[in-house]
């Protein structure tokens, strides 16, 4: 065996969990040509079949026309190391990138015996790329949202004063038309301010202020106008709601995340489609489904979905998806999404913080309203 554990048998066991756990794929490859695989990682990224822990030949852990042998003999020969080597795996129409780095073994008198590599799948630091730059995104967005939010809401409350007033006194005075042109001014101006609000909410300047509040509460205060939305085009509301107890949240801006999710479903269907609100305890985790059956989502506006200012609609802001995402992140969660062509789930996940002192609901089966 290429590496040898010098400690008692729980220590090497534990080195053998630690070395499986690793997020990144480690082999080793000695002078006399033979690999030996440490974890699943490593023959995932090698897309090799090999024992875990056993030497095996290169020329038997790779297809006779595999670049891969090629590059690990000739480092053998080389004693070259790599640091931060992009590295492409081809097998048949399969593709994969990987970032490699490598170091070499000596024995104790100082003869080079081989090399150690560790591997890092660069899907996953594509992932972590498009994570940061959203990030970094979002931070500059909240700076621009609170900013603009701040300097727009001073004079648009004095306009609205202005506004007020005119339309007091041309309803007292008869001037009936010029009164209905001073209201409609006025509902322009609430939608502005309405924008505001969802401004304020992308910045960091609101606060959450959790409280103790039930699933039920909470969609029990959207019934109404979802179900009044969802008739008006045709279509139906299920809730299937697990038996919860009280948990501490903020439930005013849960309400407003679940509203806009919900929307959007509604939005997404034709007549005929069913909008589902689930929710259920997971672990430690609250899950709160908003599925629609409308088309799905492309999947080429997957990652884009919750950027900021993207929208499909024609007269929409796209916020909405951005604010319910920075909902949950304040609650200590996330929103996900799953579309395959038909339907589209979001998935509102939040840690369930329940009441001091306070006891489950016993678990049963999911309740139909």
């Amino acid at each position: 065996m290429a590496v040898r554990w010098e400690a008692d048998p729980g220590v090497a066991m534990d080195g053998w969990n630690v070395v499986g756990r690793m997020n990144c794929g480690l082999i080793y490859v000695d002078k006399r040509g033979t690999l030996t695989v440490f974890n699943e990682l490593a023959a995932q990224l090698l897309d090799i079949d090999a024992p875990l822990g056993q030497a095996v030949p290169l020329s038997t852990a790779f297809p006779d026309d595999g670049d891969e042998p090629q590059l690990l003999s000739g480092l053998i020969t080389s004693g070259r190391e790599l640091k931060n080597q992009v590295l492409t795996w081809t097998r048949g129409d399969r593709i994969r990138h990987v970032l490699a780095d490598s170091f070499n073994r000596f024995d104790p008198f100082g003869v080079y015996t081989g090399f150690y590599m560790m591997m890092k799948d660069l899907g996953d630091l594509r992932t972590l790329e498009q994570h940061v730059q959203r990030t970094e995104k979002m931070a500059t967005l909240e700076k621009i949202a609170a900013g603009l939010a701040h300097e727009l809401r001073n004079p648009l409350t004095t306009v609205k004063g202005f506004l007020q007033m005119m339309e007091r006194k041309f309803s007292t005075t008869g001037q009936e038309r010029d009164a209905k042109n001073t209201q409609l001014m006025l509902r322009e101006i609430g939608q502005v301010e309405a924008l505001m609000d969802e401004l304020m909410l992308l910045s960091r300047v609101h606060k959450v202020q959790p409280r103790a509040c039930t699933m039920e509460a909470v969609l029990d205060a959207l019934e109404p106008e979802l179900s009044g939305q969802a008739e008006a085009a045709g279509m139906t509301v299920r809730r299937l709601i697990d038996p919860l107890p009280p948990f501490l949240a903020d439930p005013g801006l849960l309400t407003q995340a679940i509203r806009h999710l919900a929307e959007n479903a509604i939005e997404a269907m034709e007549p005929g489609g069913v909008l589902t609100l689930a929710a259920r305890r997971s672990g430690d985790w609250l899950e709160i489904d908003v599925s629609d059956t409308g088309p799905g989502i492309p999947y080429y506006l997957m990652d884009r979905i919750f950027d900021v200012f993207f929208t499909t609609k024609d007269r929409g802001t796209g916020l909405g998806l951005a604010i319910c995402q920075r909902i949950a992140l304040d609650h200590g969660g996330e929103i996900r999404v799953s579309s395959k062509g038909f339907g589209t789930t979001f998935r509102f996940l939040m840690p369930f913080r329940g009441l001091p002192g306070g006891a489950d609901c016993p678990r049963s089966s999911p309740v139909i309203l």
